[in-house]
């Protein structure tokens, strides 16, 4: 079949994938199939999954064109960060796109593999096999660190640790990272939305679903954290409705489903400015 012929069915395919992890068949977000994939200026990169493959594919957005691809062998998904639809991957020298197993059921996984794809040249250039049920997170800009969600209670898939990967040394470090404030190294919520700073030197993301709601701020470059508590004593109606996002005035701003702001954040200190009483 010529090569044009093959693209656009692969195109087919994938108008009707989905997030693989969305429906609860795991924890975390999951990774995206088909759909809008991962924007980076004049195109995106989508995976479509095929029968025991992955095509990726490189799309020209204004006309939607398939440009190229490859097809990898496995299943391999665009990475969601947040519930909120948050695709991630792309390292920072715009050609290194992170892929990740998609989640076929219930139970954690005992490792978990990346797959790393130079999306200029469309080959694989790197795999990871890492411990445990991880889910890709966040990156460093300047291609040190990558950040993980591990996984760590099959019968609360809210409860996880942030690890890191130091791509330099090609190892996991051992410690999670966390907040230096708090002892527990594990946390617990589901990520909701997620927002970056301007150079992508932090990530910050909404956490709620469990006993208390807050934002994860993290530390990208030097592999620290913060987490900044948000004021309501009791989960909100409709969170996962709720989006944070990066106001002109260097400020984080979380806000409800009509808009409605409920809390803001001083990017500077990480300080809650103000929040309502009931969001």
């Amino acid at each position: 079949m010529p090569r044009r012929l093959l693209a656009t069915a692969a195109i087919c395919i994938g108008c009707a994938a989905t997030a693989a992890n969305a429906g609860g068949a795991g924890p975390g977000a999951g990774v995206q199939q088909g759909w809008d994939g991962l924007a980076n200026g004049a195109v995106r990169y989508v995976a479509v999954p095929a029968a025991g493959s992955t095509a990726l594919e490189v799309i020209r957005r204004q006309d939607g064109r398939v440009l190229k691809f490859v097809a990898l062998k496995g299943t391999w998904g665009i990475p969601v960060v947040a519930f909120d639809g948050t695709a991630d991957g792309l390292m920072g020298d715009g050609r290194t796109l992170l892929l990740g197993q998609a989640t076929t059921g219930p139970a954690l996984r005992k490792h978990s593999t990346f797959t790393l794809v130079d999306v200029k040249r469309m080959k694989i250039v790197r795999k990871l096999r890492l411990p445990g049920h991880q889910v890709f997170d966040a990156l460093s800009p300047d291609g040190h660190y990558l950040y993980f969600i591990e996984y760590v209670s099959a019968e609360d898939f809210n409860r996880y640790r942030v690890r890191a990967y130091d791509l330099r040394a090609d190892r996991l470090l051992a410690q999670p990272v966390t907040d230096k404030r708090e002892s527990e190294t594990a946390m617990q919520g589901s990520p909701i939305s997620r927002v970056t700073s301007h150079d992508g030197s932090w990530a910050y993301t909404l956490y709620g679903g469990s006993d208390k709601t807050f934002i994860h701020a993290l530390d990208t470059m030097h592999a620290g954290a913060v987490c900044i508590d948000l004021p309501w004593k009791s989960q909100p109606k409709r969170l996962f409705e709720f989006r944070i996002r990066r106001a002109g005035d260097g400020r984080l701003v979380v806000r409800g489903p009509r808009g409605r702001t409920l809390a803001v954040v001083d990017q500077n200190n990480l300080h809650v400015v103000n929040a309502v009483r009931d969001p």
